[in-house]
């Protein structure tokens, strides 16, 4: 052998590549899982705080037709159901892209971003004497958030990442690619 040999050895070029359809059919089950788990502690919630009585203003506003007791949720915890509207406008739906798929989950009632995030306002107006006579909302009413989708996420968030890995691991096929 000479003093100046060497082996050079090549190896063909491969790409990971993932079924989406895998990944695509993880993320609808999912966003569904979480929906339902919305609707399901709306459904399920007894209600910790204030108590009203009688009717509540108009008829679909805090079963505004029906007569009695009514206890509203209190802060940190799922909306009472009284009508029902909240859960029923809890909706999913993939969206699909170019690059990547998401899911969304939806609440179509107006009130229900006020719930999940809190609000302030409400309550009398007040006049405010240095603004020339202006009305303004000043103190008034803050309602503290009652997270209903977050949590419904943060209790399926383990299951999730579970079927997601398990889609994206089962998905996976070594291409070769071409020079």
């Amino acid at each position: 052998m000479s003093g100046n040999s060497s082996i050079e050895i090549e190896f063909p070029s491969y790409v990971l590549e993932y079924d989406r359809a895998q990944l695509r059919k993880s993320l609808q089950i999912a966003g569904r899982e979480v929906a339902a788990k919305a609707r399901q502690n709306i459904r399920n919630s007894v209600g910790g705080g204030r108590l009203y009585y009688g009717p509540g203003g108009s008829i679909g506003y805090r079963g505004g037709g029906s007569t009695g007791a009514y206890r509203a949720s209190a802060p940190d915890q799922a909306p009472v159901s009284v009508t029902g509207t909240l859960a029923r406008s809890i909706k999913a739906k993939l969206r699909r892209g170019r690059t990547a798929d998401v899911e969304t989950i939806r609440d179509a009632a107006f009130y229900a971003k006020f719930l999940e995030a809190g609000a302030k306002g409400g309550g009398p107006a007040k006049r405010n004497q240095r603004a020339r006579g202006k009305t303004y909302v000043s103190g008034g009413r803050i309602l503290q958030p009652r997270k209903f989708l977050s949590a419904a996420l943060a209790q399926c968030a383990p299951d999730i990442r579970r079927r997601l890995a398990d889609a994206a691991v089962q998905g996976v096929v070594m291409e070769r690619v071409k020079k």
